[in-house]
């Protein structure tokens, strides 16, 4: 009994040692953003190791988890009309451009919070640092905090952090998703895509990131490397993209594709009144959800009469929709609506006929997850990218709210309940996106231990550390142009040569000719 307490309690030991001392930072003011990893920070809490949470959102307490609230950023966003920017639907540069004063606001919040900076001030060190690239300045934590660090992106990242680890770049292949082209490029939107993948990049890397790096470094400290530099030691990058949306790109083996849907949980059950409206919605239900920025303010009392209407005829059929404003001008009796719902237990319903969204790509993952048909209304970001998608695959069609009317509204959903191609569609998706050898969240455990236990820098692709001219093979181009334009020349020079040679002889022995 003694051998077997000391073995029991050394292998306790050994495991404890094994824990990490981990920080994870998702800073973005998007609900959706802190729910794709939070699976992730439970696991590994799981597994014993201590993580260090800076989020928007607060979790369920658990004990090896310590959160740092940094709710502060909506409001920072809502001052900043963060929404109106949004509903102008910017492009890539004047997105850029006009985040600028955004960005100053959101570094002050975040890079002088107390709980940052009580981690600064007492010298707190990490073994690894997870953190989402999508808001500048945190990855240069990571060389404060003396630990590697592993990059989160909870779709698909830009071209310059694809860069940055070797991964390919290509704007005919791989274009912006913010860019929101079809599946298929015509010579225009390839120019197009080639003109904003460089463009955007150039203001990216040489506006917007200095402009970041100076301002983190004012706030906490002008030793700071570059946000170039960092993203050039990043151990790992993690991708969240679900490859129904985006093309499987040629990537180096540090770049860990978890393939969408992290986030999904195993089926809970639902509240007891909303499982009693479904289980009773003999008819059928649609469920309608524009995620959690896109609210009231985003329609006009035009567009939400237009819905009320047309739910109205679609009657004995129900409606359950989570929307912000609840007792909405002339509700129909047919329709139901909540400012909260559990969104993916509620496509599971097996009553969920049809699902209208905004096409954000974690709502998008659990309708397909669940086999739901969509009705896709595009706003703004990477909405209008991945609902051209779903059209083009045929699993749910494209409605833009600008463009909506009575009748398009009431034809789109009658499209999509009626005509089984959609359903079809879904289903063979479904099925094609769970047969998988590993679940996301296991891939991203297993490389977090891996990334602890060996690093990183034997899996580094030379593709990532040498110049884009190298890369494109620009000097090589060069070179042979410069040689060919030689030899032409060469050519030219002796042709021409031979030929005044040979006029010369031909000169003389006309000459000579005439002579005798």
């Amino acid at each position: 009994m003694r051998i077997l307490l000391f073995i029991v309690l050394f292998v306790s030991v050994c495991e404890f040692a094994r824990c990490a001392n981990i920080l994870a930072v998702i800073p973005s003011p998007f609900f959706s953003h802190q729910a794709t990893f939070r699976p992730l920070w439970i696991k590994l809490a799981e597994k014993g190791h201590k993580i260090t949470l800076i989020t928007t959102d607060l979790m369920d307490p658990n004990e090896n988890i310590t959160q740092i609230d940094y709710h502060g950023a909506y409001e920072v966003f809502e001052k900043n009309s963060f929404n109106n920017l949004l509903k102008k639907g910017l492009n890539i540069f004047e997105a850029l451009l006009s985040f600028k004063d955004l960005m100053r606001s959101n570094m002050d919040y975040q890079f002088t919070h107390p709980g940052l900076l009580e981690m600064l001030e007492n010298n707190k060190t990490f073994d690894l640092m997870l953190v989402e690239l999508a808001q500048p300045g945190w990855p240069l934590l990571s060389y404060k905090f003396k630990c590697p660090f592993i990059g989160l992106t909870s779709m698909d990242t830009y071209s310059s952090v694809h860069a940055a680890v070797g991964n390919a770049v290509h704007p005919a292949l791989y274009p912006s998703a913010d860019a929101g082209f079809g599946e298929k490029m015509t010579l225009k939107d390839r120019v197009l895509s080639t003109f904003i993948m460089v463009m955007g990049e150039a203001v990216f890397k040489f506006v917007f990131t200095p402009f970041t790096d100076d301002y983190v470094k004012m706030l906490i400290g002008n030793d700071l490397p570059s946000t170039d530099e960092m993203w050039r030691t990043m151990s790992m990058l993690f991708v969240n993209a679900n490859p129904v949306f985006f093309p499987s790109r040629p990537m180096t083996p540090v770049t860990i594709n978890l393939g969408g849907g992290l986030h999904l949980n195993k089926p809970r059950e639902l509240p007891r009144d909303l499982q009693k409206y479904l289980d009773e919605s003999k008819h059928g239900c649609i469920y309608v959800s524009f995620g959690t920025t896109v609210n009231s303010a985003y329609l006009s009392a035009e567009q939400k009469e237009i819905f009320t209407s047309v739910f109205k005829d679609m009657a004995p059929m129900r409606i359950l929709w989570k929307f912000d404003e609840v007792n909405i001008a002339n509700k129909p009796k047919n329709v139901e609506i909540r400012k909260w719902l559990p969104q993916q237990d509620v496509l599971r319903h097996p009553n969920l006929k049809a699902f209208i969204t905004q096409g954000g790509l974690q709502s998008m993952e659990e309708a397909i997850d669940s086999a739901v048909p969509m009705l896709g209304m595009p706003f703004y970001g990477d909405q209008n990218n991945n609902v051209n998608k779903m059209a083009h695959k045929k699993f749910g069609l494209k409605l833009s709210p600008k463009e909506m009317t009575k009748e398009t509204l009431k034809a789109a959903l009658k499209e999509v309940l009626e005509n089984p191609i959609y359903k079809k569609n879904i289903d063979k998706l479904s099925a094609i996106s769970k047969d998988q050898p590993m679940k996301g969240l296991e891939k991203a455990v297993w490389w977090t231990e891996y990334v602890l236990r060996h690093g990183t820098q034997h899996l580094r692709s030379p593709s990532a550390d040498i110049p884009l001219y190298q890369y494109y093979f620009l000097d090589v181009i060069a070179v042979l142009a410069i040689c060919a334009y030689v030899m032409y020349k060469l050519t030219k020079y002796l042709f021409l040569s031979l030929v005044n040679v040979v006029r010369k002889l031909f000169n003389c022995f006309i000459v000579k000719k005439k002579k005798e």
